[in-house]
């Protein structure tokens, strides 16, 4: 519960700080992306000394390490989408988009985790997602920018990764598996992309590097929420984040905010103490 809260958090400020990196400091993409996963394996270092082991007898295994480079091929193809998409559209439209995933990652535990299948919390966690959906849906959302479909492409594969932690994570503890993972996707954009990093200021590079400790804290967090709490609830309070982002983006961006948003806050406080109380139980 704990780790799903801190990554709530986090999501909701780095994702504000992302839309203020990439649209209104106008950072390139191609020089934002290799230095943010610098930074996010950087933050991720101290975690290792005391959070990580490995099983490698088991994740030795050509089961696992296939799996391990598609989880690689799918990070680096949703990540290319992600910052795209954020850079193109507003806050509120790509955030709309991004709900997609509970709805997604939900189906796709049940499916392959007998473990993940309690009726209760699957409920739970599809009117939630729901709730949020139908809460900022409009009429002009049905009409998709070039943006957009990357960032629904980018949904479906974040969700497919998603299941693929949760299988690695049997044999490697959250901070080596991210670490590695993150590594990896550094050495690749950073060859692909070249950044320039001469051509950043100290201020955008001091924003990458706030950005780069709350990616690390949130998606370390969010592992261990898969591992010890579930995939499906870990999901299921991750849901208040686009709630959270939308205040922020009220506070900040000025956007306007529905009493609809409200309500559905409400319903997803409701559905999180519902999942909490039927897991207990």
């Amino acid at each position: 519960m704990l780790t799903g809260l801190i990554a709530v958090v986090t999501q909701t400020l780095g994702v504000t700080l992302d839309k203020v990196v990439l649209s209104y400091r106008k950072i390139p993409v191609k020089d934002f992306i290799p230095i943010v996963f610098f930074f996010l394996c950087l933050f991720t270092i101290p975690i290792l000394f005391f959070k990580g082991t490995v099983n490698w007898q088991e994740l030795l295994t050509l089961k696992y390490i296939i799996l391990y480079f598609l989880m690689i091929i799918t990070a680096i193809l949703w990540n290319v989408l992600y910052y795209h998409g954020v850079r193109s559209e507003r806050v509120q439209e790509f955030e709309l988009i991004l709900m997609l995933n509970p709805l997604i990652v939900i189906l796709l535990a049940a499916f392959f985790f007998p473990a993940e299948r309690n009726l209760q919390i699957i409920v739970a966690g599809f009117i939630a997602s729901l709730a949020l959906i139908f809460a900022h849906l409009r009429r002009e959302h049905l009409v998709f920018s070039q943006a957009a479909l990357w960032l629904i492409a980018c949904v479906i594969l974040m969700s497919v990764e998603t299941i693929m932690h949760r299988s690695l994570l049997n044999f490697i503890s959250p901070a080596p598996l991210y670490f590695s993972r993150t590594l990896i996707l550094l050495v690749f954009f950073s060859f692909l992309y070249r950044p320039k990093i001469s051509g950043l200021n100290r201020v955008s590079i001091g924003l990458i590097a706030l950005n780069g400790l709350l990616g690390a804290a949130q998606f370390v967090a969010r592992f261990y929420g898969y591992r010890d709490a579930g995939v499906i609830i870990t999901t299921l309070i991750l849901t208040i984040a686009p709630i959270l982002i939308y205040v922020v983006a009220y506070l900040y961006f000025k956007e306007k905010v529905q009493k609809r948003m409200i309500a559905a806050g409400a319903v997803i406080i409701v559905c999180i103490i519902w999942a909490v109380l039927a897991r207990n139980g």
